[in-house]
């Protein structure tokens, strides 16, 4: 495996381990479609988190955060209605969170913002 891919892999499962540590319900990792992907869905209290994770190990191409650009919150919108017409369930509401993290001497730095859209 790649040193990049190994390097998403771990952020995801340390996001994951974060977000249940912060009291949300993992529903589903890496679902997919065939219009993309989303990296964590999540329950906190009634309503869905589509979470997307961005892992960086260093800030030469900007921060983690930096990385998820308008055009991907609008495809996160849109895989959430694709996800919720396959799975049949029912939310209060829907928000979208990013978690960013940096990998500095093997520790991982967490950003979470809820709600980014």
């Amino acid at each position: 495996m790649a040193a990049k891919d190994r390097l998403g892999r771990d952020g995801e499962r340390v996001a994951e381990e974060y977000l249940r540590a912060e009291g949300m319900r993992i529903l589903a990792r890496n679902w997919r479609c065939r219009e993309g992907e989303i990296d964590i869905l999540a329950q906190d209290g009634s309503t869905l988190v589509v979470v997307e994770v961005k892992t960086r190990s260093g800030r030469s191409h900007g921060t983690a955060f930096e990385a998820v650009t308008p055009a991907k919150l609008r495809r996160l919108r849109m895989l959430a209605a694709r996800w919720l017409a396959a799975q049949g369930e029912r939310f209060d509401a829907v928000r979208i969170d990013v978690v960013a993290l940096e990998r500095f001497a093997g520790d991982f730095a967490i950003r979470h913002e809820r709600g980014v859209c």
